[in-house]
């Protein structure tokens, strides 16, 4: 039986049977040892009957219907006794030393419960997809350091404010603490939630500059597919309604502003216009769900003006 000390790698996964393999042909050339968790979202590509012919190693958590991301996470934490939790996409091939960097950035004594790894792009791996998330006040999320050149990560860079679910490390008490991944988010912007919830209780995050993965950008539902966007439309306008930024007229002006300037882009480059209508839905579950408060989050969230909002995500988005 795998040492509690050796982390466990929890993948969620749905019709990706490449992508799944590549990942795991790069997690046996790892040079620290450790278990895998797959928890396939009820696949029809075969990936079942791969994973069980050419992967004995990888436990198994065969889903009936597709729980999303978060639901799959959570689903396959519960087969794990290991004290610290690696979440990668099924998408991303990790260089060989990328487990024992990323886990040797967690300190949990220290209160640093959270590393980030290394995305970087898979067409153009000398450039960075996402180096951990950052948000604003209201929780509007940036990928952190998207489209450095990797050689940034030589000098001096300070810690995101948590890391990107597809590669990311935990302490697996911290994400018990917070009750894991909410299930509401079928995907997307479910990371951002849980590394606010570990902020508000003390918790830190710590990059891990040479934890490293090529990551194939959205490759499950593809970049600027019609899904995607109303999966993340719903999702801000659920995160707004389950902090109760309504209930602030600055927050909730901020919120709206922002959202409506993100919509019309959503609108013009990618010709998705349902986004407005897609927030409100998710506003209206979010309100109903048990609420929480922003208060306490880190200066350094509040210190994001608007105007530095707007610019990330424009440059973001044209890119």
């Amino acid at each position: 039986m795998m040492s509690s000390r050796a982390p466990s790698v929890v993948v969620p996964t749905y019709n990706g049977v490449t992508r799944i393999s590549r990942l795991l042909d790069s997690l046996r050339l790892q040079t620290l040892p450790h278990d895998i968790v797959v928890v396939d979202n009820a696949s029809t590509d075969g990936t079942r009957e791969l994973l069980e012919r050419d992967y004995p190693e990888v436990n198994v958590i065969a889903l009936d219907r597709n729980l999303g991301f978060g639901g799959a996470v959570n689903r396959g934490v519960v087969h794990t006794s290991s004290s610290t939790l690696v979440l990668l996409n099924n998408d991303v091939v990790c260089e060989s030393e990328f487990l024992s960097r990323l886990c040797e950035a967690l300190d949990p004594v220290d209160g640093v419960v959270m590393a980030a790894g290394v995305l970087l792009q898979g067409a153009e791996p000398a450039y960075i997809d996402t180096a951990g998330i950052e948000f604003d006040r209201t929780l509007l999320a940036f990928d952190y350091l998207h489209g450095e050149h990797v050689s940034v990560l030589d000098g001096l860079v300070r810690d995101p404010f948590g890391p990107c679910a597809g590669a990311a490390a935990f302490d697996r008490e911290a994400f018990d603490s917070v009750g894991g991944f909410d299930e509401a988010f079928f995907a997307y912007l479910e990371d951002v939630d849980l590394v606010a919830r570990l902020l508000l209780t003390g918790g830190r995050c710590r990059l891990a500059p040479d934890a490293r993965a090529a990551h194939e950008h959205s490759a499950t539902l593809g970049r600027r597919s019609r899904t995607k966007g109303e999966l993340v439309a719903w999702g801000r306008g659920y995160t707004i309604g389950k902090y109760r930024m309504h209930r602030n007229p600055r927050l909730l002006g901020r919120a709206v502003l922002t959202e409506a300037v993100s919509a019309v882009g959503k609108a013009i480059v990618d010709r998705n216009p349902l986004g407005i209508r897609v927030r409100i839905q998710g506003w209206r579950v979010g309100r109903r769900s048990p609420a929480r408060s922003l208060a306490g989050l880190p200066q350094e969230v509040h210190a994001i003006s608007f105007v530095d909002t707007i610019d990330r995500r424009a440059r973001r988005r044209l890119r």
